[in-house]
């Protein structure tokens, strides 16, 4: 009886850290190219040309993909499929252009978890290279939003993040 009493105890302070830490979150990360702000804008200014460097193409050679809307313009959509379990099913839509430094894009990731998130890059001129920064908005509903005290929502997101920057950065080099 005492085991329940100290489970049921555990799962409450669970519950209770959960309730207390939200369930909003944010993350980004930024990288310095060597290249004009121009020659990187053509590299984010379009779903076509984020997913030249999008660092979770890369896991599915297989990977369904539709393009609606004209791309590089507000409303313009991109969405993909796939049965692998680290890519899933979504899709992502251009909110806002603002012309040689920053786009915006609502994401609904449909699986494996059902989430939006909110997306941008900017780009700017800093010591004759160009600063590219790169985040996401979003939120993890809650008990679930515990996760976010293990580190692994960042340490996963680092990895891709610094991946697909380091891509946009050769590309963007060439």
């Amino acid at each position: 009886m005492l085991a329940l009493y100290i489970l049921g105890g555990l799962i409450l302070l669970i519950l209770l850290v959960a309730a207390l830490i939200g369930t909003k979150w944010k993350f980004e990360r930024s990288i310095l190219i060597h290249a004009p702000v121009a020659k990187v804008w053509d590299n984010v200014n379009s779903l076509h040309a984020i997913n030249r460097w999008n660092p979770w193409l890369d896991r599915d050679p297989h990977l369904h993909q539709e393009y609606a809307g004209t791309d590089g313009t507000p409303g313009a959509t991109y969405a993909w499929d796939s049965p692998e379990k680290n890519v899933g099913a979504g899709n992502q839509t251009i909110v806002t252009i603002k012309e040689g430094s920053e786009m915006t894009s609502r994401i609904n990731f449909i699986r494996p978890f059902a989430a939006v998130g909110d997306a941008f890059i900017r780009i700017k001129e800093e010591g004759g290279g160009t600063r590219a920064t790169w985040g996401i908005a979003s939120s993890t509903p809650y008990p679930m939003n515990i996760i976010k005290l293990t580190g692994i929502m960042e340490k996963n997101l680092d990895r891709d993040f610094t991946k697909g920057l380091g891509q946009l950065k050769a590309l963007s080099e060439k």
